[in-house]
Parts: structure tokens; sequence; C-alpha cells
């Protein structure tokens, strides 16, 4: 016999079996490690010893984290954003869902940019065989709620309060109540639902959006046009007008963020040799 069939001569008996065995185990414990690393836990069924639990694929629950993976676009309003005068804007319509005392608090959020556009969205979104569709907008400086027969100050009060404490602008809350049978309470609702509207608000989509002016920018004659839209781009400005005079001289008006006024028209005399003519109408 050649030198394999000696060696495999002198094998103690059983030493076969056990060596199907700890491959059976070791190829388990690789499948395992391998799966895992993928975020997905999926057994499978390896060799004729492997336990028929291994071959049932199972999904490890998902755990929130710091990172928030659930909602990849949520953002924040930092303090020196606030203190510039930002605000948040939701980029989508979120909905989150609530139960206290067997009553379902349903709460949705959308972005508005009128009082007429809010409203239509409540009658839209709301849910008429509910208990209650309490609602709270908040666009600019222009705000409204309502308790929707809840007692008064326990629903769209605190509702707002928490679109408020939220930073975003420019959006409508709806929570549509689903009676469970227990009396809340005063204080008790308005936790239920100053709650559910931080539900829905938590982890939303948005982005910051910091305060614009519209300006103006006056050419003497269309060769220093090219200088005007330059600054457009370089600082995020958008066109909102351009009219060309008998004269020669063009008119553009744009709108920018405040904070970045000064620096714009500085750009813009620097590269025009002060040429241009900018002006800042509702600062």
């Amino acid at each position: 016999p050649d030198s394999r069939s000696r060696r495999a001569s002198h094998r103690p008996s059983g030493s076969g079996a056990t060596l199907a065995a700890m491959t059976t185990a070791a190829m388990a414990a690789m499948a395992r490690w391998s799966s895992m690393k993928g975020g997905v836990l999926r057994w499978s069924r390896v060799g004729p010893g492997a336990s028929s639990a291994l071959a049932a694929p199972l999904r490890r629950r998902r755990h929130r984290d710091a990172s928030r993976t659930t909602t990849p676009h949520a953002t924040t309003l930092t303090e020196e954003a606030a203190a510039a005068g930002a605000t948040l804007r939701l980029l989508r319509e979120v909905t989150a869902e609530t139960e206290v005392k067997r009553s379902r608090f349903v709460a949705r959020a959308a972005p508005v940019t009128s009082p007429e556009e809010a409203m239509d969205f409540v009658r839209r979104r709301g849910d008429p065989d509910a208990s209650h569709n309490c609602f709270a907008y908040r666009i600019g400086h222009e705000y409204r709620f309502s308790d929707d027969g809840e007692p008064g100050g326990t629903a769209g009060r605190p509702m707002l309060s928490a679109l408020e404490g939220s930073g975003f602008d420019g959006v409508c809350l709806l929570v549509t109540r689903y009676y469970g049978g227990t009396q809340l309470g005063a204080g008790g609702l308005v936790r239920a639902y100053g709650g559910a509207a931080s539900s829905a608000l938590e982890d939303a989509p948005g982005e910051v959006a910091f305060p614009t002016v519209t300006c103006t920018a006056i050419a003497p004659d269309a060769s220093h046009v090219d200088a005007v839209y330059r600054c457009l781009a370089r600082f995020d400005a958008v066109k909102e007008d351009e009219e060309y005079s008998d004269d020669g001289s063009v008119y553009v008006e744009l709108s920018v963020e405040r904070s970045r006024t000064d620096e714009l028209g500085a750009t813009l005399a620097d590269l025009t040799q002060g040429k241009v003519a900018f002006r800042v109408l509702d600062d």
C-alpha cells in the first residue's frame, strides 16, 4: 500500500466518524459566523449529522443604535444654526403610532406652505370614524391648533409645543385617536397627544433652511451679467427675475440666505470694480 494507505491503517477505530462530526461542527460554525457578518442570521443544514433546527432561516432582531440607521436622512438643528434664524424643513410626510391604555394615537406630519394646504391635509388624512382628529400647524409666524372635542388645551396645544420644540417649520401635525375604553384624564391626554406628535417628528427626514431675503443687482450693461451669475452659483442664490432695459442696463432680482448678503455684495463689487449696484430689499 502507498503512504496514504499506510497512515490510514494506523488510525484508531472510529476516527472516521469522529473526524466527520468535527468537520460538520466546524462548517456549521463557519456558516453561522459568515451569515452574522452580513447582518442577517441564517442557519443552514450542513452534512447529514446537522440538527434539524439549523435548517430553518431565522432573522436577527434589529435594534436602534446611536446612528439611527432606520432614518438615514434625519437631521437636527444646531444651536448655531438656530441662532442664525434657521429652521428645519420636513422633506416628506411621516407617520407614527403609539398606544396609551388601549387608545391608539396615529400621528401624521406633512410639509405645508399655507394654512389652506394645512387644512386640506387635515381633511384628507383625518378619519371620520375615529374618536378625535386633532391638529396643529405652524408656518412662519402663522399657527393654529384644534382639540376636536377633547378637553380644552389637552391635545392641540401640546401638539403645537412638540412641533415648536422640534425646530420644524412649515409643518402640519394631525393626531387621530381611537378610543380604547379608558379615560386618560387631562394630564394623560396632554402627554399622549404631545408624545404622539413628538414620535412622528423624532426621526423625520429634514433639511436645514436658513432665512432668505430678496436682493437686486443692477448691471450697467450686459458685459457684467456673467459676474452676477457667478455670484449666484457661488452663494447658492436663486434668480427670481431678470429685465433688460432700453438703456442697456440689466436688472436681476435674486433671493439668498440673509447671513450671506454682505459677502455676496462684497464679492460682486470686487468682480465688477463696483460697477454693479447691489441692494438688499427686505432685510
